[in-house]
């Protein structure tokens, strides 16, 4: 495609995550963490892509990196919990775990 000094994720079915090099969701959640001053052992994402790799593991190695029933192995083993999938609400029941 002549892209150059990008990285990308293909998705599960026709989408494609472009980004600059060294631009993940891992990185745009650290900036928005040292903005806000939470510390790392809040932190809390979830997901079930291969575009989520990055992040789960960013969330795991303080906080909660959250994978989604329904996500591939290799994603399950980016994160530090599994819940249930989309159709068991496994992210409701994530979220529900946080304090209030």
């Amino acid at each position: 495609m002549g892209l150059h000094k990008v990285s990308y994720t293909v998705g599960w079915t026709a989408w494609l995550d472009i980004a600059p090099e060294g631009v993940t969701k891992a990185t745009a959640m650290e900036r928005i963490r040292e903005w806000l001053d939470i510390p790392r052992s809040r932190v809390f994402a979830a997901g079930d892509g291969r575009n989520d790799i990055d992040m789960l593991r960013w969330a795991s190695t303080s906080g909660r990196g959250v994978v989604m029933g329904q996500a591939p192995d290799d994603v399950v083993d980016a994160g530090n919990e599994l819940t249930g999938g989309v159709l068991d609400d496994g992210l409701a029941a994530a979220l529900d775990t946080l304090p209030r």
